[in-house]
């Protein structure tokens, strides 16, 4: 279940004391959610002996999204380097978690998917975010999803150009 909290850069409610600004509001409140949310897989994921470390979870989950994609793949969709992903992958696969294949066209390629214990790990968060996202967007009318939505994918896009 979400709770409240305060991060320490402002309050959780949508009144603010001092300077706060609406701003101010909008970013600890989506902060706020942020952490709830992932703290909340990552106890799903632990529950059925999945990763510890929050990489090695953002890496499963992408892992899991795009099976038999390659290291490089893996680096531009975490937009992390290449060395890090490696790592967290050889993580994983010490977990047996994932497991590293040669591409049948490219023999120097490797391309990685879930082995079976990371596939039940991924079902069960995968689950886990499905529950959430009805607690969180079960309030909201399917309009103010679409306007939400919109909203969101234009402040990502904002955020990636600047």
């Amino acid at each position: 279940m979400i709770k409240s909290t305060n991060s320490g850069w402002g309050t959780s409610s949508t009144k603010m004391s001092g300077s706060g600004t609406t701003d101010d509001v909008i970013v600890e409140l989506m902060s706020s959610i942020s952490r709830q949310f992932r703290s909340e897989l990552r106890q799903a994921s632990a529950s059925v002996g999945g990763p510890a470390t929050p990489v090695q979870h953002e890496m499963l989950a992408y892992v899991g999204r795009h099976p038999g994609t390659g290291i490089m793949g893996l680096a531009e969709l975490a937009r992390r380097d290449k060395a890090q992903v490696t790592r967290t992958i050889s993580e994983l696969e010490d977990l047996e978690l994932v497991i590293r294949e040669r591409s049948a066209s490219d023999r120097r390629a490797t391309r990685v998917r879930l082995s079976e214990s990371g596939e039940a790990v991924f079902r069960e968060v995968l689950e886990k975010r499905r529950s959430l996202a009805a607690a969180m967007l079960g309030p909201l009318r399917s309009d103010e999803r679409d306007t939400l939505s919109a909203m969101l994918a234009k402040m990502r896009s904002a955020l990636a150009d600047s």
